[in-house]
C-alpha cells in the first residue's frame, strides 16, 4: 500500500461522521453516569461515598464498539490504492439471425450448396460476436425458435449443424414468419436489437407484406443474400431434381433487387455471401472493430480500457470480525442482531416462488436437461420436452406413456423406441405401425420396425427350440406311463368339450371387440376429411370452380408433402452418417477405452443368450440428438393448426 495513491471511491459520504462522533459522546457522556446513585447524590461527592473499586467493562465495551463503527465507516468510504484495466464499452445490443430453410436452399449453385455455405457464415458470425446476445429463428412455410437470446455463443454452435431443410414440418418459403418471431424475441428482451436475414430470395407478392411489416417494426434489418443471379435445380434426394406442376425443373435464382429493397426498408446492410469475412463484417461492425481491436498488436490497451480504482473497504470489513467475536462473548451484539436475523429470514419455499416469477417451468427444465435430465422431466410442463426429458434419464416407460399424450407420426415413433428400450417389444411394434398409419413412407419406423420383427422371430426360434427339447424329454416319459395315466386322459378328454365351450365364450367378446375396433377405426378415418373438402350450397358453375380449385391445392399440397418426405429422408441420411462418422472417429481416437470397457465387460455377470440378441438388436436402433429439434417443430405445428392458425397465402412461397 503506497499512502500518496490512497483514493476514497466514495468522498461524498464523508459526512457521515457526523452522527458517528454524536454517537460516541453520547455513549462517553453514558458510560460517566453509570449508576444508580448519581440521580440522588452530587457527583462531586460520589468518588468519596464509594468505595472506589468502579469496573472499567462498559468504558472497554464503548470503546470497542466506537472501533469498531469507524473501521465501518471507513470500508464505506471505499480506500482504494490500486487501479485495474476495465472495459472501455461493452455491448449490449442483441441480434437475432433468421436462417431460411425453404427448399431452394439446397441449391449447389455454390459449393457444396446454399444451406451448408449459410451455415458456416452463421459459425463465423457467432465467433465473431464476442459480447451481446444472439437469438436463432429459421422459417420455411413457418418459423420456429431454435434459440432465445442468450450470450452463450457454444449452446448455439452445436445446434448449427443439424440446421436442414429437411427437419421443417412443411416445404415452403415464408420469411415474414420469421420476422415476426424475431420480432417477438426482441419485444421480450426489452432492449435494443437487430434482425439478421440469411436467405436466398423473397417474390414480389412477398416483399409487399415485408416492408409493410418493417414500418412499423423499431428493429433494424440486415440482410445475406446466398446464392448466385444464374441459380442451379433443387436436388431430390433420389438424384432428381424439384419440378413445377407444369413438369419443369425448378430453377431458383438469387433475387438481388428485392433483396436489396428490403435491406432499405428495414433500415439495414445488403451484402452477398463472400469468401472471406468481409460480408459479416460489414453487418455487424461494432463486433467486428471489437475484435479487430483486441487482434491488433499496435492498438494500445488504453484505447479499449480504462483504469478503475479497486475498492478495498471488503479488507477492512474482515477486521471487523476479531470485534464481532468479542461483541458476542460480550452479549451486547446478539441483542443488536437478533432483529436483524429474524427480519431476514426468509423461507427456502419463497425464494423458489420467486426465480418462478422470472423463469417458467419449461424453462428450468431447459436449464437441467443436459446436466439432470431427470429433475428436468419433473420441471417441464410441455408434454414433447417432458417426454425428450424422461428418454434421456433413462424412464423408458414414463417417456412412452408421455408420448402416447402426443398426437402425430412422429410421437408414436418416439414412443416405439421408449417401449422397445423398455423391452416391451409387442407395444412398440404396435406404435410403429401407428406411425406408419399417419405417414407411410417414415423410413425410420421401417427401419426400426424390421429390427424389432427380426429380433422376435429370432426369438421364437429360439423358444421353439428349446420346447422342442423338452418335447423329446416328454416324450420318453410318456412311453413308461401307466394304464391309470390312460383313463386319466380319457377323463382329460372327456372334459375338452366344456373347455372347447369356455375358450369358445371367451372368444366371442374378443371377436366383438375387433368388430368396435375396426369400426371406430373406420369411423376415424371418415372424421379425419378435411373441413376444407366441405362444399357450401352453390350453383353447379361455382361448385366446379370451388371444385377445380380444390383439387389444383390437394396437387400442391400433396406435392408439397412429397418433396418434405424426401427431404426429411435425406435429412434422416445426413444424419445418420454423421453419427456413424462420429461413432467410427471416437472408436479409432480411443482404442485404450475400448479395451478398458471390454475387459469391464468380460469381468461382469455374463448375459444370457436372449439378453445379448436383444441388446444387440436394440444397439442398431438410431438416437440421433438432431430430431429434438425436428420433433420440437413437428409439435409446436401440431398445436399452431388445432388453434386454428393458417399460413396467409401472399405470404406463402412454394420454396
Amino acid at each position: 500500500m503506497n499512502l500518496p495513491s490512497l483514493h476514497w471511491i466514495r468522498p461524498d459520504l464523508l459526512w457521515t461522521i457526523i452522527p458517528l462522533l454524536i454517537a460516541a459522546l453520547l455513549l462517553a457522556r453514558q458510560s460517566r453516569q453509570q449508576g444508580a446513585w448519581h440521580k440522588h447524590i452530587d457527583p462531586s461527592l460520589l468518588p468519596y461515598l464509594l468505595d472506589g473499586q468502579r469496573s472499567d467493562k462498559p468504558a472497554r465495551s464503548i470503546a470497542l464498539l466506537l472501533l469498531a463503527a469507524l473501521l465501518a465507516w471507513l470500508a464505506l468510504l471505499g480506500p482504494a490504492w490500486q487501479q485495474a484495466p476495465t472495459p472501455l464499452y461493452k455491448n449490449n445490443e442483441g441480434m437475432v439471425v433468421v436462417l431460411d430453410l425453404s427448399p431452394s436452399m439446397l441449391a449447389e449453385d455454390i459449393q457444396p450448396s446454399r444451406i451448408r455455405q449459410a451455415r458456416f457464415k452463421l459459425r463465423d458470425l457467432l465467433q465473431l460476436r464476442q459480447d451481446g446476445q444472439t437469438g436463432l429463428v429459421v422459417f420455411a412455410a413457418d418459423a420456429f425458435v431454435v434459440a432465445p437470446l442468450t450470450d452463450d455463443v457454444n449452446t448455439l454452435l452445436t445446434l448449427i449443424p443439424g440446421l436442414h431443410p429437411g427437419m421443417m414440418p412443411q416445404t415452403g418459403s415464408n420469411p415474414l414468419a420469421g420476422l415476426v418471431q424475431a420480432k417477438d424475441l426482441l419485444d421480450q428482451s426489452g432492449g435494443n436489437g437487430k434482425i439478421l436475414l440469411i436467405t436466398d430470395g423473397v417474390n414480389e407478392a412477398q416483399l409487399k407484406g415485408l416492408k409493410s411489416f418493417l414500418k412499423d417494426s423499431p428493429y433494424t434489418l440486415s440482410v445475406l443474400a446466398v446464392g448466385s443471379r444464374d441459380g442451379a435445380p433443387i436436388p431430390l434426394p433420389d438424384g432428381g431434381f424439384a419440378k413445377d406442376n407444369s413438369g419443369n425443373i425448378i430453377v431458383p435464382a438469387l433475387s438481388s433487387s428485392e433483396l436489396k429493397a428490403l435491406a432499405s426498408a428495414g433500415g439495414g446492410e445488403y451484402r452477398e455471401l463472400s469468401l472471406d469475412d468481409s460480408d459479416i463484417r460489414a453487418l455487424n461492425p461494432d463486433a467486428a472493430s471489437l475484435a479487430e481491436s483486441s487482434q491488433d498488436p499496435s492498438s494500445t490497451s488504453s484505447d479499449r480500457h480504462f483504469d478503475q480504482w479497486k475498492d478495498a473497504g471488503g479488507w477492512l470489513a474482515l477486521l471487523l470480525l476479531p470485534l464481532a467475536l468479542l461483541g458476542f462473548r460480550r452479549s451486547w451484539l446478539p441483542s443488536l442482531l437478533l432483529p436483524l436475523l429474524l427480519l431476514g429470514q426468509t423461507p427456502q419455499a419463497n425464494a423458489v416462488e420467486f426465480d418462478a416469477l422470472w423463469q417458467t417451468p419449461d424453462q428450468r427444465g431447459a436449464a437441467l436437461l443436459d446436466s439432470d435430465p431427470a429433475a428436468a422431466a419433473e420441471q417441464f410442463k410441455d408434454p414433447a420436452w417432458k417426454a425428450s426429458a424422461q428418454y434421456r434419464a433413462g424412464d423408458y416407460a414414463a417417456a412412452a406413456e408421455s408420448y402416447a399424450k402426443l398426437p402425430g407420426s412422429d410421437a408414436a415413433y418416439n414412443r416405439g423406441n421408449a417401449l422397445a428400450k423398455a423391452g416391451k417389444l409387442d407395444e412398440a411394434l404396435a406404435a410403429f405401425d401407428e406411425a406408419l398409419k399417419h405417414e407411410p413412407d417414415m423410413s425410420d419406423a421401417l427401419r426400426n420396425k424390421k429390427i424389432l420383427e427380426d429380433l422376435k422371430k429370432q426369438q421364437e426360434q429360439q423358444q421353439n427350440q428349446d420346447q422342442s427339447g423338452d418335447g423329446d424329454k416328454q416324450d420318453k416319459d410318456q412311453q413308461s406311463q401307466s394304464s391309470e395315466q390312460e383313463n386319466q386322459q380319457g377323463q382329460d378328454g372327456q372334459q375338452t368339450p366344456s373347455d372347447q365351450e369356455q375358450q369358445g365364450e371367451q372368444g366371442q367378446p374378443q371377436s366383438d371387440q375387433e368388430q368396435s375396433e375396426q369400426q371406430n377405426s373406420n369411423d376415424q378415418k371418415e372424421g379425419q376429411t378435411p373441413p376444407n373438402q366441405e362444399q357450401p350450397d352453390s350453383s353447379p358453375q361455382e361448385q366446379s370452380e370451388s371444385s377445380a380449385e380444390q383439387k389444383k391445392a390437394q396437387k400442391e399440397q400433396q406435392d408439397a408433402e412429397q418433396r418434405q418426405t424426401e427431404l426429411a429422408e435425406d435429412y434422416a441420411k445426413q444424419a445418420a452418417e454423421q453419427q456413424a462418422a462420429a461413432a467410427e472417429q471416437k472408436n479409432d481416437a480411443n482404442p485404450d477405452e475400448q479395451s478398458e470397457q471390454t475387459a469391464l465387460a468380460e469381468s461382469q455377470q455374463p448375459l444370457s443368450e436372449e439378453d445379448q440378441s436383444k441388446e444387440q438388436w436394440l444397439r442398431k436402433i438410431p438416437d440421433n440428438p438432431g430430431n429434438l429439434l425436428r420433433n420440437k417443430f413437428q409439435y409446436q405445428q401440431q398445436m399452431r393448426q388445432q388453434r386454428g392458425n393458417q399460413i396467409e397465402r401472399e405470404n406463402y412461397a412454394p420454396y
